[in-house]
């Protein structure tokens, strides 16, 4: 009984110290500097450390978790965009409109839209033909897409974009896929092409991952001599291919998860304004039905791709994830009461003696990451 009473007194002494110390000290506030709840951190700074004092775990939120939007409008469109990211517009026309949305401070991070490309054709059988009769064409010059289908079209992205780059833009505009790999088929968007799941290199070999759908369609048939010179040679069908809603979100592999909701987001909230809708060339009927109806169908696209990659297959994850935390000295954790996973130093769970924070299970490397355990 009396050492009961002891451990109470020592408990009620510790409690009147802590008090003191946050309501009494001169420097005592709720304002940054003073004591503040750990739970709340709605006044934190992106660089803010959020201090556990149960259990002394230093944690530091990941800048996704912590991701404020702005409005982005230039009066043609408007979306929300992460604050302190920049929009480029392509130089050019209504038809082939297309944005990039990047982190000016680590240009790894970004993602873009393009209403439409066009200049392919069917085979490399059906360029060299075209090539014969009109050499310094477009259609001429760019790879086939073979089959109709988007991987096909992501393929060829880099040859086909350097021509753009080059000689239509004049500038760097669009980012280069190398060594571009399916990892999975997701399915199908409600405009008809796939949504995939993919990793490629940036231009300093590092691995990125991404979604990246768009839908190719066939404007028809029309058959051609394969000999300009001969009418009886056989015939190819060059009638070209238009490549319509072209999506693109990707971050560094070991974050894609992390920042796949945010860009999803973003795609949802694309809006066109009427101005450009009545700038829009009238040829293109299904396609302007389409950004007349944009705040709806964006959205619902966005929807579906957040829906199939939450049905994705997660090995790919689990294998990564993994790979990455040892190459960059880290362990991964998650909070047993809110759920929510931190990648924390490497030896976290040997100094730890709390039971809080728990090793993860390896679905919940499916997860994002809502911060970093310091020590």
């Amino acid at each position: 009984m009396k050492a009961r009473l002891t451990g109470l007194l020592c408990m009620v002494l510790c409690a009147m110290m802590i008090l003191c110390v946050a309501g009494c000290g001169s420097n005592a506030s709720s304002k940054p500097g003073g004591w503040r709840n750990p739970r709340d951190v709605s006044d934190i700074d992106d660089d803010d450390d959020v201090v556990s004092t149960k259990e002394k775990v230093k944690i530091v939120k990941s800048a996704s978790s912590s991701v404020k939007y702005e409005k982005y409008d230039n009066g043609l469109v408007s979306l929300d965009i992460p604050s302190g990211w920049k929009v480029e517009v392509a130089p050019v026309d209504y038809i082939h409109y297309s944005f990039k949305v990047y982190n000016p401070k680590d240009k790894d991070y970004w993602f873009l839209f393009g209403l439409k490309q066009e200049g392919f054709l069917k085979s490399e059988k059906a360029r060299k033909t075209f090539a014969k009769y009109y050499p310094d064409a477009m259609f001429s010059k760019l790879a086939p897409i073979n089959p109709q289908k988007t991987e096909a079209f992501y393929k060829v992205w880099n040859k086909n974009v350097k021509l753009s780059n080059e000689t239509e833009l004049k500038t760097e505009y669009f980012p280069y896929l190398n060594k571009f790999k399916v990892i999975q088929n997701l399915g199908k968007s409600m405009l008809g092409g796939d949504i995939l799941r993919a990793s490629f290199n940036n231009a300093s070999g590092k691995t990125m991952q991404g979604l990246f759908t768009s839908t190719v369609m066939s404007s028809g048939t029309y058959m051609l001599n394969t000999d300009p010179f001969n009418l009886n040679s056989k015939k190819v069908d060059v009638a070209p291919l238009n490549v319509y809603h072209i999506i693109l979100m990707t971050a560094p592999d070991d974050e894609f998860n992390n920042w796949q909701s945010v860009m999803d987001h973003c795609i949802s909230t694309i809006t066109f304004s009427q101005a450009f809708v009545n700038g829009f060339n009238s040829e293109e009927q299904q396609l302007k039905s389409t950004i007349i109806a944009n705040q709806k169908v964006y959205d619902s696209i966005s929807d579906m791709i957040m829906d199939l990659w939450e049905k994705r297959n997660n090995s790919y994850d689990i294998t990564s994830q993994k790979q990455s935390d040892a190459t960059l000295g880290y362990e991964r954790v998650y909070d047993t009461e809110t759920g929510d996973v931190y990648r924390a130093y490497n030896g976290f769970t040997d100094d730890y003696s709390g039971s809080r924070y728990q090793a993860i299970t390896d679905d919940m490397y499916t997860k994002p990451i809502e911060g970093y355990i310091q020590k």
